[in-house]
């Protein structure tokens, strides 16, 4: 489970606590529920650790399978309905754990999965209620456990340039994200390109999006703007979002140069 304090409170902790003391009230392994559900034993642990969001498929089995009266499909409502996502929560709790490819494109911030708490923290101080804050800073971090997985997605970050001079949080709070960005680039998986202000860059002023590929060869998208957001795996939706991910990175500086890039805004913010 996450570290957070909101974590204890959650639908999502609940629904994984839950499946927990009822599976071992009734005297059964993982793998013994795992027969009965016909799903893969690792299935159930990543949901009783949190690491993946349960499935309206599995929560329904699961109400099935302990005699319950839609208690599980409750929680899996909830989940759905987060009021701290909101449209975004699909996404974050069975779109991202389950990708091998994560492609994002971000004109105005670093993108979420590469932030440092206080860049996050700024950012949300002026988008929601204050008490919502810290709960949006713990999920943002928690995000970044994909890459912890044993199999964790490639994630290919393409950001305007404009986001390395933007002092959100002030000088201090750009300069350590900076350098975190730096951090992760040493990551195999992560692969971060600048589009330099110069290019115009008209294909990605719309909005922010991110592409996932999955394991299992599907392909969704979420798009981000100022009075909607939207997670699709339409077809035709997907692909004009994929040509104008092309687009734009036909723009970018190749990865070395835009590391250098990156170095000289470290300067540039660094105290």
């Amino acid at each position: 489970m996450g570290d957070g304090s909101g974590d204890q409170t959650s639908p999502r902790a609940r629904f994984a606590a839950d499946l927990m003391r009822r599976r071992r009230e009734a005297g059964m392994s993982q793998t013994a529920l795992s027969n009965r559900l016909r799903c893969h034993t690792s299935l159930i642990s990543h949901v009783e650790r949190g690491r993946r969001a349960p499935t309206v498929e599995f929560a329904e089995a699961l109400d099935r399978a302990f005699q319950l009266d839609g208690h599980f499909m409750d929680l899996f409502t909830q989940i759905s309905h987060s009021p701290t996502l909101g449209w975004f929560a699909r996404w974050v709790e069975e779109i991202e754990p389950q990708a091998a490819i994560l492609q994002s494109w971000d004109p105005l911030v670093i993108p979420g999965l590469l932030q440092t708490p206080e860049y996050a923290r700024a950012i949300f101080a002026t988008a929601v209620p204050i008490e919502q804050v810290e709960e949006r800073v713990q999920v943002r971090m928690r995000r970044m456990e994909i890459f912890d997985a044993p199999n964790p997605p490639a994630f290919l970050a393409i950001i305007d340039e404009s986001t390395l001079h933007r002092p959100i949080g002030g000088p201090r709070v750009l300069a350590g994200q900076l350098g975190r960005l730096l951090e992760h680039v040493q990551n195999s998986r992560i692969t971060v390109q600048v589009v330099p202000t110069a290019s115009g860059c008209a294909a990605g002023m719309m909005s922010a999006f991110t592409l996932a590929r999955l394991r299992d060869g599907a392909e969704v998208v979420s798009a981000d703007s100022v009075l909607s957001g939207l997670v699709t795996g339409d077809h035709e939706s997907v692909a004009r979002v994929k040509v104008r991910y092309d687009t734009i990175r036909a723009d970018a500086y190749p990865q070395s140069m835009s590391l250098q890039v990156i170095e000289d805004a470290v300067r540039k913010w660094s105290p």
